[in-house]
């Protein structure tokens, strides 16, 4: 299986801590897919020209992660201030995220052609990166699975209404999210054959299939090992799909999610690094 993660790479800054990690949905992804068995992966992206550039090659070369796609722009490579609350909540303050040289970047004819090698393309659709987004699942081969992070779906307009203009070309999407994501979302699974996958932090997570819904908890972590939650539904979703394309069996694909996730909950940083 192989598996190419597009869209962003960032330097995560824990502004109580004054504490510096390489992270990035899509990094975060990257990285989790090849340790939970994926035969490769690589990532499509850009850096800035700082220390935090360097961060990224080296975690990735330590992840196994091919780099060989992750361009360099003059600049500052986007970054994410975060804060850690009680019981390793993770929060985003209003105004932390910047996009860096991720504004400018975009892929070209080189980057379109290496997409297409993979057996699963996975990017990240959010206001800032929404340009990488589609000619990344564009660029996929036929056959290829089409994975898509829509985070809280925010960016996708009141009721997800964004949302339909992709499902056709998805296998797996995935939304973070309370309960009541859920119910709107049953009703589109009826009518789309793309799975949906909903993750609601302490809560589990809910895969809606056909109009059906399968439940699946978290896996308990003890209050005092719950250090830092930024990174764990990445984590969740690059478990989820590299069981799902593996094997096809939604429950285990859901059980993989939440082991992967309760694994990183324990580390301060998405990555476990």
């Amino acid at each position: 299986m192989r598996v190419v993660a597009v869209g962003e790479c960032t330097e995560d800054r824990y502004v109580d801590l004054g504490v510096e990690k390489t992270g990035g949905t899509s990094l975060n992804f990257a990285v989790h897919a090849r340790a939970c068995g994926a035969d490769s992966v690589a990532l499509v992206s850009c850096t800035g020209t700082d220390a935090a550039a360097a961060a990224t090659r080296r975690l990735l070369a330590r992840a196994d992660v091919d780099a060989t796609h992750v361009h360099v722009l003059p600049g500052e490579t986007a970054s994410q201030a975060i804060r850690i609350d009680e019981g390793g909540e993770r929060v985003f303050p209003p105004g932390g995220y910047a996009p860096g040289v991720l504004a400018d970047f975009r892929l070209g004819a080189a980057d379109l052609a290496f997409v297409a090698r993979f057996d699963v393309v996975a990017g990240t659709y959010f206001r800032q990166v929404a340009h990488l987004f589609g000619p990344a699942m564009a660029a996929a081969a036929p056959g290829a699975v089409r994975v898509a992070d829509f985070l809280d779906g925010q960016d996708l307009g009141p009721g997800f209404s964004g949302l339909e203009a992709w499902l056709a070309a998805l296998d797996l999407a995935f939304v973070s999210g309370p309960e009541e994501h859920v119910e709107g979302l049953l009703r589109r699974s009826m009518h789309t054959r793309t799975l949906l996958v909903v993750t609601h932090g302490a809560g589990g997570s809910s895969a809606l299939v056909g109009g059906r819904r399968i439940h699946q908890p978290a896996v308990p972590v003890p209050a005092e090992a719950r250090v830092d939650t930024t990174g764990c539904g990445d984590a969740f979703q690059a478990a989820f799909t590299v069981s799902y394309v593996r094997d096809r069996n939604v429950p285990a694909a859901l059980r993989a999610g939440a082991e992967r996730a309760a694994l990183v909950i324990r580390h301060l940083g998405a990555t476990g690094d």
